[in-house]
């Protein structure tokens, strides 16, 4: 298989789910032979993480300097593959390269949706010139074709993919963790998300206020911890929580490494996100084997199947959430089948090394179609 030279474009500060499976990916696209460059923002987390083990390129400042340095390495590298991870680094990106001959494959994978038209002349002009961009879901997909002016065909399906050999039950974990929260016997709910509006963690806190008059062994976990510009939301979470007087059977995680291990000490996995692209979180809950319940989100519409791998409770309901979380505390057939179901759509649908080669794939179809395309070019001047 061809080795190949890929430039990462992603001038993002932030430090989340994208930013962290930016560089889970170059790590494995790495491990396969290929050369991986990043160009991000020095005032952020994935520089800081990048540096340690990849080349990167300061990128995400003034336009000018950003058009310097991008100009500077687009001379000193000829890459087969541009990787543009957000909409504001493809206006960038394009721009560089304007006036320059280049052979490599140009691919806008922003990881979300999509919600704003951009289908003016800049825009037009700018989009044209992607080979690809990739969709984590299809109903992003849906939105990318009607939002983006980029073609039908150029839009690619790719769902992000989890590590589900670190993703799996360890009842080692399940007891060090529930130790460490003194949790004993009790049933535990979990969530693992960002502090943002929209998340839906009102709708669990209102829906554990209901489950926690009936059941008085349960717990809430809450795993996470407020990133830029999440502060606010969360001092508001911690308001409801003491409005709702559920903080003694309600524990804050903070951010932990050992995910994995705090996922098998929970016993029923809740995402109540009003709205995702994707879910990776709510994934990684199904490769470890854990009864869910969801919103039903179009981003999540590509994952569950409702009564089969999960539950879905209607958005921003928190009756029916808890009407759902309480099916599975009192069916534990229902919930053991529904877990064993996850697991393994996780294991056979959403696998990090089936997105990894999916990706890969990708690139070396539009590098091989570039090139048939340069060469019909060529013949038809001779």
């Amino acid at each position: 298989m061809s080795q190949l030279k890929i430039f990462f474009v992603m001038s993002s500060i932030s430090w989340g789910g994208l930013e962290m499976n930016i560089l889970k990916l170059a790590c494995k696209l790495r491990e396969k032979g290929h050369t991986i460059i990043i160009a991000c923002n020095p005032e952020g987390r994935l520089f800081q993480q990048a540096k340690e083990s990849f080349d990167v390129v300061e990128f995400g400042s003034e336009f000018k300097n950003d058009f310097k340095s991008v100009r500077k390495i687009l001379k000193r590298d000829k890459f087969d593959v541009i990787h543009i991870f957000r909409s504001g680094d493809v206006n960038k990106m394009i721009l560089s390269l304007f006036g320059n001959y280049h052979k490599s494959v140009l691919i806008f994978d922003p990881q979300i949706g999509v919600g704003v038209k951009k289908k003016d002349p800049f825009h037009k002009f700018i989009y044209q010139k992607l080979d690809a961009v990739i969709a984590i879901s299809k109903d992003v997909a849906d939105g990318f074709i009607r939002n983006l002016p980029v073609k039908m065909e150029k839009v690619r399906v790719i769902h992000l993919g989890v590590d589900v050999e670190k993703f799996k039950f360890r009842k080692d974990g399940r007891e060090r963790i529930r130790g460490e929260f003194n949790l004993g016997d009790d049933i535990v709910l979990g969530v693992v998300s960002r502090f943002s509006p929209g998340k839906g963690h009102e709708e669990l806190f209102r829906a554990f206020k209901i489950l926690n008059q009936e059941f008085k062994n349960l717990k809430l976990l809450i795993v996470g911890e407020p990133t830029v510009g999440e502060i606010d939301y969360f001092s508001n979470l911690k308001n409801l929580e003491k409005e709702l007087g559920i903080g003694e059977s309600t524990i804050w995680t903070g951010f932990r490494k050992d995910v994995p291990d705090i996922l098998s000490a929970i016993d029923i996995f809740v995402a109540p996100s009003h709205a995702e692209a994707f879910g990776l979180s709510l994934v990684e809950a199904m490769a470890v084997g854990l009864p869910v319940v969801a919103t039903k989100n179009a981003g999540f519409l590509d994952i569950i199947d409702d009564g089969v791998n999960g539950l879905f409770f209607e958005r921003g309901n928190h009756i029916d959430l808890a009407e759902k979380i309480e099916m599975l505390i009192k069916d534990k057939t229902l919930a053991k089948r529904l877990g064993e179901k996850a697991s393994e759509t996780a294991r056979e649908k959403f696998s990090f090394e089936k997105y990894v080669n999916s990706v890969e794939n990708l690139y070396l179809e539009l590098l091989k179609s570039k090139q048939t395309e340069a060469r019909d070019v060529q013949h038809s001047k001779s």
